[in-house]
This record gives C-alpha cells, sequence and structure tokens, in this order.
C-alpha cells in the first residue's frame, strides 16, 4: 500500500514546484523524490519541523529524521520556516497531510476524537497544519486506512481548512483559494466536485468495489456515471522506487495491504 500511495501522489506533481511534508511522512517522501527522478527534477521540498531541503539518500526516513541532514542540500532554521509557513500566501504548491478524520469536504483532524476537552483519542495535534492548509496552493490528503472512523461527514475539530462547508465558504471565510486536491486511500483516489466541492470518487484501485467503498465511508461521496479504475504502478515507477528512491523497503514493510476481511 505504501508503494502505491507513493506513486500516486507523485504523479500529480510538477517541475519546480515546491512542498512541504510534514514529521511522520515516510510514503510524502518518497512520493517527492519519486516525482524528482521521474518527470519533476526541479521539484523542491522541505521538512517542515526540520528544514532539511531535498533529502535524498535513496533510503526513506520520517522527514523530521536527524539523519536527513547530512544527504540534504540545504538546512533551514526554524525562524525562517515559520516566515515561509505562516505568513506567505501561496509560497507552498502544495503540502502532502495525513489524519486521523477527514470529512466530506476534505477538512482534516489531527487533534482529537470525540468532545476536545474529554477526547476518546489524542492526536498529533495541530502543529502548523492549519496555515499550511489555509495558505499553500493546494494541499494532498493521504489516508492509509478507509473507514468510517477515518472519514466522517464532519471532522470533531477543524486543525486544517478544507473547503468548510463547501461552495464558497473556504474564500468567503477569508482563506485564499486552494485547499485539498486529491485524496489517497487503500480503496482508490478521490477529488473535489468543482462547484459544491464535494469529495468525488476519482478512480477506485483494482479489485475494489463502488459498495466497498460506501460501506467504509460516513458520508455520501459523489459517483460519476463511469467509475475509472486506478492506473496502478508501473514497471518503470516501481523499478525506480525501489532502486533509487526507498532501496531497503520501508514503504512496502511498514505500509502493507490492508489484510481482508
Amino acid at each position: 500500500m505504501g508503494e502505491m500511495l507513493a506513486v500516486l501522489l507523485a504523479r500529480d506533481m510538477a517541475d519546480g514546484e515546491k512542498a512541504i511534508v510534514g514529521t511522520n511522512s515516510d510514503i510524502q517522501v518518497a512520493a517527492c523524490n519519486l516525482a524528482r527522478q521521474r518527470q519533476a527534477p526541479h521539484l523542491w521540498w522541505v521538512s517542515g519541523p526540520g528544514g532539511m531541503t531535498n533529502a535524498t539518500e535513496g533510503i526513506v526516513r520520517p522527514a523530521a529524521d536527524a539523519e536527513n541532514i547530512a544527504v540534504a542540500e540545504a538546512v533551514m532554521d526554524l525562524p525562517q520556516m515559520i516566515d515561509f509557513i505562516d505568513w506567505q500566501v501561496h509560497f507552498f504548491d502544495f503540502a502532502i497531510l495525513g489524519a486521523l478524520q477527514t470529512d466530506r469536504f476534505g477538512n482534516i483532524n489531527t487533534v482529537c476524537i470525540g468532545d476536545h476537552a474529554r477526547p476518546k483519542l489524542r492526536g498529533p495535534g495541530t502543529v502548523g497544519i492549519s496555515a499550511l492548509c489555509g495558505l499553500s496552493r493546494r494541499f494532498y490528503i493521504m489516508m492509509t486506512r478507509h473507514d468510517r472512523g477515518a472519514f466522517v461527514p464532519k471532522v470533531d475539530f477543524i486543525c486544517g481548512a478544507g473547503h468548510l462547508d463547501g461552495g464558497t465558504s473556504r474564500t468567503d471565510r477569508g482563506l485564499p483559494e486552494g485547499g485539498p486536491r486529491l485524496v489517497v486511500t487503500p480503496l482508490g483516489v478521490f477529488d473535489f466536485e468543482p462547484e459544491g466541492k464535494a469529495m468525488r470518487v476519482k478512480s477506485l484501485h483494482e479489485g475494489v468495489t463502488i459498495e466497498e467503498v460506501r460501506d467504509n465511508t460516513g458520508f455520501d461521496l459523489i459517483v460519476p456515471a463511469a467509475i475509472e479504475r486506478t492506473v496502478s504502478p508501473d514497471d518503470e515507477e516501481l523499478f525506480i522506487l525501489r532502486r533509487a528512491v526507498d532501496t531497503t523497503g520501508v514503504l512496502a514493510r511498514k505500509f502493507p495491504w490492508p489484510k481482508a476481511n
């Protein structure tokens, strides 16, 4: 699953773009480095928590791992990172973010499940997610599980603004244009309908049915008349991923396909 998600994210990245990834970002790091090896050699990515830029060694590590310093092209200090993340609208072309929950308009929650005062589960918190979702040109939501606990009608706590309540509500409330572009999961790829901004099925992975997706999603997805099949990673993508990006097999080992029920 990890390899599949990294390939799907990498395909949507363009040469010359600027990107930021978070702390626990093995798949996100692999996606950026795969894109740099293929169609986007001048893509520029930075570790939000660590300031390491274009850390590339052929070994996938979490973005905040200090070992990335030795193989990074540059390291930026915290004041520089805060200036980019918190104050410059559209400085970053995109961010790639995971979440505890996401909802039908692409709002994300990494804070808590349940009431904030007495949560059932606490997450890592907001950190810089609010600024990245608000100020990046777009962001991607990367979910390693797809079930009704993760895909909810309305997140318990909005720490990253997607399309808020849909339609023009994002810009109506003063946020710049942007929001989530794609959601990638073990079941499929999802985008957002241009007018209402509700989540829509873009493609389903091989062997996945629309009934399975509906059963595992806590809200009604927009389903097009013709549902595409996700194009699986090809031989070239997997060769580059395994020989140049993830030579120790971190993605396959840490993120295997979910076991069948």
